[in-house]
């Protein structure tokens, strides 16, 4: 997918998170400790989830698709 910021390729990954968030190349399964080219975001105050997630290294944005989960509206 091509980055609708800068039109460089993005990277197919995972937005994956409990009390860190990282975007990385593969869900894991026990820590969240990030591998060779995979980013981490620290947050605090964001429970368990996983949402599949286009990275682009070049502009540092983050694209999260969530059309498999169910939405809940407040």
């Amino acid at each position: 997918m091509k980055c609708p910021y800068c039109d460089n390729e993005m990277e197919q990954g995972l937005l994956q998170g409990m009390r860190r968030i990282a975007w990385v190349k593969q869900q894991h399964k026990i820590s969240l400790l990030p591998k060779q080219g995979e980013i981490l975001l620290e947050n605090n105050t964001f429970s368990d989830f996983v949402f599949p997630a286009q990275i682009c290294k070049s502009c540092k944005k983050i694209i999260i698709d969530y059309s498999d989960k169910e939405i809940q509206e407040g």
